[in-house]
């Protein structure tokens, strides 16, 4: 801390030291200003966000489609991914698109996911209950709070 000068007199003191004046706190009165490298300052910045985002985890959705009439085994080796999804972290958003005639059975759809929903137990729950638009019902399963 320097103390109170005139801008041209902090001007000259920052050509001096070959330094920038910046401007920290304009509203402030009197205003105040900071000697320092001003690029050195933006990089600095710049790697710490870089440094700060790395730490963080992006929760990102992902999608899987099932089909009304999956056999056992293939409904099994999706559910594994799905639960691999949810152990990461993600979202899952599966939809189930019913083909030709199976929309007249569309309560076997809602059948379907009630039954992923106790496989899924412990894993993962359903976020809102099962939106039909046209003929594929769709469900957002997000991981346990208690998982993480």
């Amino acid at each position: 801390m320097l103390g109170e000068f005139h801008i041209r007199e902090a001007m000259r003191m920052a050509r001096d030291k070959e330094l920038d004046l910046v401007e920290v706190a304009p509203n402030a009165k009197p205003p105040v200003c900071r000697l320092m490298d001003f690029g050195r300052y933006l990089y600095e910045k710049k790697r710490q966000e870089r440094e700060s985002r790395k730490h963080q985890h992006r929760t990102t959705a992902r999608g899987m489609r099932f089909s009304l009439k999956i056999s056992e085994h293939d409904y099994q080796v999706k559910l594994a991914k799905v639960k691999e999804f949810l152990m990461d972290g993600d979202r899952v958003k599966i939809s189930l698109r019913l083909r030709g005639r199976e929309v007249v059975h569309s309560g076997m759809a809602l059948k379907m996911f009630e039954k992923m929903q106790v496989d899924l137990e412990g894993l993962g729950k359903i976020e809102a209950p099962p939106k039909k638009e046209n003929n594929i019902y769709q469900v957002t399963f997000v991981p346990d709070k208690k998982r993480r």
